[in-house]
């Protein structure tokens, strides 16, 4: 379900900027650019915790920084901007905020777009930039997949931890000075492990 609600929200965003280039207030692109931008600041800083880590800013924040790339890559020339780079970062940064299978409405939502466009001049090079992106998000599926798995080791980790702990705490004068031992190197072992990632 989660995966079905971060897909629908990419493909708004999509849908969004398809539109709103074909309207009348596509001459408006730079000031919303702009107001995006407030505002994808805002929603990241509110989703930093106590200054100390940077986020993305959630869902939220994805959908405005898609929005705001698609929208600046389209204000610059669409498929032949020099900013269409772009787009290959958030096809990595996606699978870091999203479950990793949004990357398949994400190349969904990017050919569909940039489909008008690429059938018109260059077509053999406009499909070649379609297709690195599609090419690439394989491997940013790959990516984001060891990166939860690495997380939920950390979680893990964390809970024994914590686990060990409080029975530590609550057992300290039931449990034999061997046995505390080595629940204290379970601790201490925990921690060295939290530290390598």
């Amino acid at each position: 379900m989660r995966v079905l609600l971060q897909s629908l929200l990419l493909l708004f965003s999509f849908a969004l900027v398809f539109l709103w280039q074909a309207s009348p207030l596509s001459s408006y692109t730079l000031p919303i650019i702009g107001f995006l931008i407030v505002i994808y600041i805002v929603s990241s800083l509110a989703q930093t915790k106590k200054g100390k880590q940077v986020s993305l800013g959630g869902p939220l924040g994805m959908f405005i920084l898609n929005t705001i790339i698609l929208l600046f890559v389209f204000s610059t020339g669409g498929l032949s901007s020099g900013f269409f780079f772009l787009l290959y970062f958030v096809v990595f940064a996606l699978v870091f905020v999203f479950e990793p299978y949004t990357i398949i409405a994400f190349a969904i939502g990017i050919v569909l777009t940039f489909m008008p466009e690429a059938i018109k001049g260059d077509v053999v090079g406009n499909f070649v930039k379609l297709g690195s992106i599609i090419l690439i998000s394989p491997l940013a599926f790959f990516f984001g997949k060891e990166y939860r798995k690495s997380d939920e080791r950390d979680d893990t980790i964390e809970s024994i931890g914590k686990d060990v702990k409080e029975v530590i705490e609550k057992e300290k004068g039931k449990i034999s000075k061997e046995d505390l031992s080595k629940l204290s190197e379970v601790v201490k072992e925990t921690e060295e492990l939290r530290e390598e990632d």
